[in-house]
């Protein structure tokens, strides 16, 4: 097509689009000025829009009352032949638009099915003598200024044949209104007849448009596939809307089924977002919770071994004096036993606070707990902290806030693909009138997040990582945890210079403090003299116990698990001063064990020895009202010392 030619056609679009545009208009305006005459309505409307369209033939009919009134023009006179009660019976199951080829002696009519709520209560019929081929905007067009002239029926108070007794009108509607679900009427081409309150709501466009349209139209996601079936059905859709992700479970059932025509289909929409998240973060939490229990698990039989080496290593040195090199090695066993034993009791931190429910939070001891257990694992990455030592504790949820933590870390070691420089910063904040906030920086030197996904990052479900096992709840987890503790999150990041997470946390208005424990000094002689029975089911413990103890001139007994224990104590019930009690052991359990202890005599010292207890566990033990705790791995003098302070009490 030449460049002129080119041009004309487009004049010519533009101009047949003014044109369209101003009928149109016309036929609006002039359907308001008779929207206060009933019979103008229905006996002149149809003359308007042959004048104002491309159609030869327009009539109207309308049901009301048990009387049918109609309105008919036709541009050359036609008589009218359309008979309207049979055109009433014969479709009163079409409740969309639709376009029948030769129908009624044109080539093509359109056919508009008027409608109060969900009643059929007539039809317009727009007849053109030769058949055409309609264009989707032309219809669309259409559709709407039709949807017009049937409000206007509706909003005609004077039109007595439109009015329908009041009960009848709001039975159904008060009902269906008042469902806290969004349902919609469908018809079975797909197209929405009638929806409630709530679907409005939820569904109607900025344009206003949800009756008349393709329910695929008005809620992305929804398929052919699922709405193909003649059957009953149950479905799922998910999309986001604005700024709120939506999860509707679909249930459609059949609401009329006359043969010939079709009939509606009923179709509830259930929002299920809130549950479906809920669920996702509840499985999170689960997993999260098996993590902690298997570390504590791990952590409390490698304690075990632990408190074998650092105690004999402790105890060899006392023999030692006299020779430097030997000294030398055993304080060398010592000191590893010591680290090992501080990994062990990050791991047991890190354990306990994943069954930890609301209370006091450290920020600075939950992050240095993390990191260091992270740091094998971010072997390439160059970690730098700065813990601000004013920020006090803070009332929360150390299980969230330890997941929060780990979750940007992990985070960030993906985001370096394990290279980079890793920077954690705390500091303590006065922002005036809004209080004092704990400032958590977590800066990494990573990709960066561009600008169109940075405004996403907090939304459920939303991932930029391939793998189908990672569900994309982590972040908008950690927001959602930070905003639950009054706190806010900012992020800093562009492309290619690294992001930080900025977490602040709200400060109480007055310092928490922490109950400390009252601190002895060790005095042998308090213990010189007693009789104290050891019960473990770990031999090496047992043993070191009892040489331990041996130097302090005290008396030892020995039982390797419960049975034993009741047996032993119940043999010198007088004699028996103390106990320290394992809490795992095969057989009977440590808490079943001094149960029985308490019912046999109340006041014998009772010392619990554990790698890994809870919180929980802890509390639920205070029943029976044990004195001590000695968590292992322990040294010979924190075994001294844990006996001393159960006498001084």
């Amino acid at each position: 097509m030449r460049r002129d030619e080119l041009k004309s056609e487009s004049l010519k679009v533009q101009w047949n689009f003014y044109e369209r545009a101003v009928n149109n208009y016309s036929i609006i305006m002039r359907i308001m000025n008779g929207i206060d005459n009933s019979e103008g309505l229905v006996k002149r409307m149809p003359k308007v829009f042959v004048e104002e369209s491309f159609f030869d033939m327009c009539k109207v009919i309308l049901e009301g009352n048990g009387s049918v009134r109609e309105g008919f023009y036709s541009i050359d006179g036609t008589e009218d032949d359309i008979n309207g009660s049979s055109v009433l019976t014969k479709y009163a199951n079409c409740t969309a638009p639709a376009i029948m080829d030769d129908a009624f002696g044109y080539g093509v009519v359109y056919v508009y099915p008027l409608r109060k709520g969900v009643r059929t209560i007539g039809f317009m019929l727009l007849g053109r003598k030769y058949y055409m081929d309609i264009e989707l905007r032309f219809l669309r067009e259409l559709e709407i200024v039709c949807e017009i002239y049937n409000k206007a029926l509706i909003l005609n108070t004077y039109g007595h044949y439109l009015q329908q007794d009041s009960e009848e009108k709001t039975t159904f509607e008060h009902i269906v209104d008042g469902s806290p679900d969004a349902f919609m009427l469908v018809d079975k081409d797909g197209f929405v007849c009638y929806v409630n309150e709530k679907a409005k709501s939820e569904f109607e466009t900025q344009k206003g448009f949800l009756t008349g349209e393709r329910i695929d139209k008005v809620i992305p996601g929804l398929t052919d596939e699922l709405f193909g079936k003649d059957d009953p059905l149950c479905g799922e859709v998910v999309y986001k809307s604005g700024n709120a992700y939506k999860i509707f479970t679909i249930e459609r059932f059949p609401v009329r089924a006359d043969k010939g025509a079709g009939g509606l289909w009923g179709v509830i929409f259930k929002d299920v977002a809130e549950q479906a998240i809920g669920k996702e973060e509840h499985l999170l939490r689960e997993k999260m919770g098996s993590v902690g229990m298997l570390a504590g698990g791990i952590a409390h039989d490698f304690n075990n071994l632990l408190t074998g080496v650092l105690g004999y290593s402790s105890l060899m040195k006392n023999f030692l004096a006299d020779n430097p090199a030997l000294f030398r090695y055993a304080e060398a066993i010592e000191h590893s036993a010591q680290r090992a034993s501080k990994l062990t009791q990050h791991l047991l931190n890190f354990s306990r606070r994943q069954r930890k429910t609301t209370g006091i939070v450290l920020l600075n001891d939950l992050l240095e707990d993390i990191m260091y257990l992270l740091k094998e694992s971010f072997k390439e990455i160059e970690i730098e902290k700065s813990f601000d030592p004013a920020i006090p504790p803070i009332k929360g949820d150390e299980t969230e806030l330890q997941n929060v933590f780990l979750n940007l870390f992990v985070n960030a070691k993906d985001a370096m693909e394990g290279k980079g420089s890793l920077r954690v910063r705390t500091e303590r904040r006065d922002y005036g009138n809004s209080g004092e906030f704990a400032l958590i920086e977590i800066e990494d030197t990573g990709a960066g997040i561009d600008e169109k996904l940075r405004q996403k990052i907090f939304e459920p479900y939303f991932t930029t990582k391939g793998s189908s096992s990672n569900l994309g709840m982590g972040l908008y987890l950690v927001d959602k945890v930070i905003r639950g503790h009054g706190g806010f999150i900012e992020v800093e990041s562009s492309e290619e210079k690294g992001t930080k997470f900025c977490l602040h946390l709200p400060l109480p208005s007055g310092r928490i403090k922490e109950k400390t424990a009252q601190e002895h000094k060790q005095d042998i002689e308090v213990i010189k003299g007693k009789t104290v029975l050891v019960v473990d089911d770990e031999e090496i413990i047992r043993e070191l116990l009892k040489r331990t103890l041996s130097e302090a001139d005290v008396r030892v007994l020995e039982a390797g698990n419960g049975l034993d224990c009741l047996k032993i104590f119940q043999e010198r019930i007088d004699k028996v001063d103390v106990i320290i009690l394992d809490m795992i052991m095969p057989g009977l359990k440590g808490e079943d064990v001094l149960k029985k202890i308490r019912e046999i005599r109340p006041d014998v010292i009772v010392i619990i020895a554990s790698g890994f207890m809870g919180d929980e566990q802890r509390v639920k033990l205070k029943e029976y009202k044990p004195d001590g705790f000695l968590d292992k791995p322990f040294s010979d003098r924190d075994i001294v010392r844990s006996i001393v302070k159960a006498f001084s009490k």
